[in-house]
């Protein structure tokens, strides 16, 4: 099988839920083409003009494409899915920074809880983190694994993983990286100023959380999923 046309037929589906029909049609549309290359070979032409006579030969796949897209009636379960988890890992995120904000106040504990003790009131400070860290785990793993069954196939596009042979993947792609270099050190410079190794692992969390949340409501659409 010519690599050209295996590598061409990848990156239409790059983005496409791999279903029992998907990947009927994939191998369809790769068995055809390779047909249809093999017999300009034959002919006596070139590879490059064989393979773009094969492509040719295919008409409009985007019409083909078309037919693996959800049905009308799924697409409100996905949006509203997708609002969802959007909002969820928005109040996980608010749970974190509270949780963290809490612990680093015990004066202001003492104050509210009319506690003298102010070690005591760190106590309770890391205790309370730790019960919004909890909720907001909670949370986050409860989203996801109440996902609908017939809406699972269609979220996988939205997943960090970006498809850089698009100009918006690869921007987000740098954007990712961008970003953890900059939670690393973070995390690395906030840990060796304060010592409190103890707590500072709560800055994964919360960065893990924050980039989810960016993700879903300003990352890339479907869009970045096609050739520019």
């Amino acid at each position: 099988m010519n690599s050209k046309i295996k590598n061409y037929v990848d990156v239409l589906f790059n983005d496409i839920p791999m279903t029992r029909k998907a990947a009927e049609l994939k191998e369809e549309i790769l068995s055809n083409m390779s047909e249809h290359f093999d017999s300009h070979i034959a002919e006596g032409k070139g590879e490059n003009q064989a393979y773009t006579e094969a492509l040719a030969d295919m008409g409009n796949i985007d019409e083909l494409l078309e037919s693996l897209a959800p049905e009308r009636e799924l697409k409100p379960k996905i949006d509203a899915y997708r609002q969802k988890r959007a909002r969820h890992t928005a109040i996980a995120v608010m749970l974190y920074i509270i949780g963290v904000a809490v612990l680093c106040a015990p004066p202001a504990i003492c104050s509210v809880f009319d506690i003298g003790n102010e070690e005591k009131a760190g106590v309770i400070g890391f205790i309370t983190m730790l019960v919004f860290v909890a909720v907001a785990t909670g949370l986050l793993v409860y989203t996801r694994m109440n996902v609908p069954h017939e809406v699972e196939p269609y979220l996988e596009q939205k997943k960090a993983k970006f498809n850089t042979n698009t100009k918006q993947g690869r921007l987000w792609s740098s954007i990712s990286k961008i970003y953890w270099l900059m939670v690393t050190a973070a995390f690395l410079g906030i840990s060796f100023l304060t010592g409190a190794w103890y707590i500072t692992w709560l800055i994964w969390l919360i960065a893990s959380a924050a980039w989810q949340a960016i993700l879903l409501l300003c990352g890339p659409g479907d869009e970045a999923a096609t050739n520019d």
